[in-house]
């Protein structure tokens, strides 16, 4: 299961959220429109995909337009093994045989016109997502709540990515084993940005991903941008060089399903 949670505010002061009543104008037309790039390797089998898109003006609907005819290149560095992405629909690249590798290292290679983005990110070790079960407060709130064992060795995060009824919700779950490392973390998924409430009859799925560092920063940027709710929020911080928004990820994942009755 991919991941596709992302925020781009384009130049100066950019996007202002509909849950703010205060309105700002400002002129954002002259903004040139910046590459974006969602990519993930995991450990399951492929395809793996690569996402290419640009901006849009402020004024111009949510929808950024797909970049096409781009050279995609993904290489297994421990491996030495380099894959040649096919596009298939208008911007989505996919490997032809590549299954990530845990502690093995990816680079990623974009050229579209005279553009190059670059990016390289290891892929942890996995960890197993022991159970998933949902969690009812006291003060009626129903969410879904996690049980994993953290390793002994330090510098392990996550990244939860939670679908309801198969589809990806808007929340930003992360952690890091900074404070509580080598325990058994049995945590209730809230305070993630986005909606998490569930009702009976929610069919309710997480991915466990173990991300290296540089994604946890990234998801860490967009979780506080999305807590923060702000007019003038900024992007994410990504881990691609070059100059475009989004992100690389070399991840391993562990899946648990549960209905909420």
């Amino acid at each position: 299961m991919k991941r596709n949670h992302i925020i781009y505010i384009v130049a100066i002061a950019s996007f202002i959220f509909p849950s703010c009543q205060k309105v700002i104008h400002i002129d954002l037309n002259s903004a040139d429109p910046k590459y974006v790039v969602e990519g993930n390797i995991s450990n399951q089998a492929g395809p793996q995909t690569i996402k290419l898109s640009k901006t849009v003006s402020f004024e111009s609907s949510n929808v950024f337009p797909a970049v096409s005819g781009a050279l995609v290149t993904v290489t297994d560095a421990t491996a030495g093994i380099t894959d040649t992405l096919q596009e298939g629909a208008a911007g989505y690249y996919t490997t032809i045989s590549m299954t990530g590798v845990p502690g093995h290292t990816y680079q990623l290679y974009v050229k579209s016109d005279s553009k190059v983005f670059t990016s390289t990110c290891t892929m942890p070790l996995p960890v197993t997502l022991d159970s998933l079960y949902i969690s009812k407060s006291v003060f009626g709130n129903t969410r879904g709540a996690i049980v994993y064992t953290d390793p002994a060795v330090t510098g392990n995060y996550y990244y939860f990515a939670e679908y309801k009824n198969s589809v990806l919700t808007n929340n930003v779950y992360i952690r890091s084993d900074e404070l509580r490392n080598g325990q058994v973390i049995d945590q209730v998924l809230s305070r993630g940005g986005g909606e998490s409430e569930l009702k009976t009859g929610d069919y309710l799925t997480i991915a466990m991903q173990c991300i290296d560092s540089a994604m946890y920063q990234y998801y860490f940027t967009l979780q506080q941008t999305k807590n923060q709710n702000a007019a003038t929020p900024s992007n994410p911080q990504s881990n691609i060089v070059g100059g475009a928004l989004g992100y690389f990820s070399a991840h391993t994942v562990s899946s648990k399903s549960v209905l909420v009755n």
